[in-house]
């Protein structure tokens, strides 16, 4: 049984992806209080990295296969920015007709739909200026995707020490701390292909493969010590990234058949899902009608499934037009 095949990384990217935002929502919702699992759930910000990782390694097939960049550029954005807008745009208008925080003048409209305010704006009236923190970070290291790419291996793995190392002394120092969210994710997006590189062929499969079961094995170790005992953020944040080649592996040999199956169609609604869920609105309307925790937590995902389904099918048809 090979627990750190980076080809079953590939294979079961959309298993993962389904994993990652159920254990996202679950975060955000913390619906599993009370439970066993509980612990695990409040650790699910974690299934951004996750993303992120993924994000990273899939999109190096996309420039081995065309790595012009203003065609990558034009792909991307093509998939992120019309679905974006549109999710924003209802959540805008709910805002508005519950007389929330929302943007007021031009420059709070640009900085809205741009994702502009994330960068610029962090530290004012949270909500306004931007949405949320994903999909701009997302945006942004997508820019640096065909530059990254193109790096020989010395300095991409040299880039990747230095991200780790520099995110670390901006979270010690306190510098731009709710910017972390985006910066302290960095390392997970050149990991991303710096694996690919090794799944490529690019770099020496013996020395690879026993650097990937040892920092499997010691990122496994050390996420295990992370999660039992007070640590900080950055330390549970790159053990888990050094885990994951093999987490993943695990996961995707452990959801066969039809949970697999039912992971994967999740995990084509990841976009949407994350859109919709944020900020609990779901949970709590349906909570006011249901009163039923139980019930009521069931009831959201249905409807989070169902509209992100017909989002997604409404979105693909308007941008295969284009």
């Amino acid at each position: 049984m090979n627990l750190i095949s980076l080809g079953n990384i590939q294979k079961g990217k959309s298993i993962f992806m389904g994993f990652a935002i159920l254990w996202v929502i679950a975060f955000h919702y913390s619906f599993l209080a009370g439970t066993p699992l509980y612990g695990i759930s409040q650790r699910g910000n974690l299934g951004v990295d996750i993303f992120i990782l993924l994000s990273s390694f899939g999109l190096c097939f996309s420039l081995k296969k065309n790595s012009s960049y203003k065609d990558f550029i034009k792909r991307r954005f093509k998939r992120i920015i019309p679905t974006w807008w549109l999710l924003i745009t209802i959540m805008l208008i709910v805002n508005i007709l519950l007389h929330r925080s929302h943007p007021q003048s031009l420059l709070q409209y640009i900085c809205y739909y741009s994702g502009i305010g994330w960068w610029t704006f962090y530290n004012v009236d949270y909500g306004i200026y931007y949405y949320e923190w994903y999909i701009p970070t997302l945006l942004m290291f997508y820019l640096f995707t065909p530059l990254l790419y193109k790096l020989n291996n010395k300095r991409i793995i040299l880039l990747f020490a230095a991200s780790i190392i520099a995110a670390s002394l901006l979270r010690h120092y306190c510098i731009a701390i709710r910017l972390s969210l985006s910066y302290e994710r960095i390392p997970a997006f050149i990991y991303g292909i710096i694996l690919y590189k090794m799944y490529s062929g690019e770099m020496n499969e013996k020395i690879y493969r026993k650097y990937l079961y040892i920092s499997s094995i010691a990122g496994i170790a050390a996420f295990a010590y992370a999660m039992m005992h007070k640590t900080s953020n950055g330390f549970v944040l790159f053990s888990f990234m050094f885990a994951m080649p093999m987490l993943l592996n695990i996961c995707y040999l452990a959801f066969r058949g039809i949970p697999g199956k039912i992971l994967s169609f999740i995990g084509t609604l990841t976009l949407e899902l994350y859109m919709l869920h944020i900020y609990n609105l779901p949970l709590f309307a349906v909570l006011k009608v249901i009163g039923n925790r139980d019930i009521a937590i069931i009831a959201t995902a249905i409807i989070l499934i169902g509209a992100s389904y017909i989002a997604s099918r409404i979105m693909s048809r308007i941008t295969s037009k284009w």
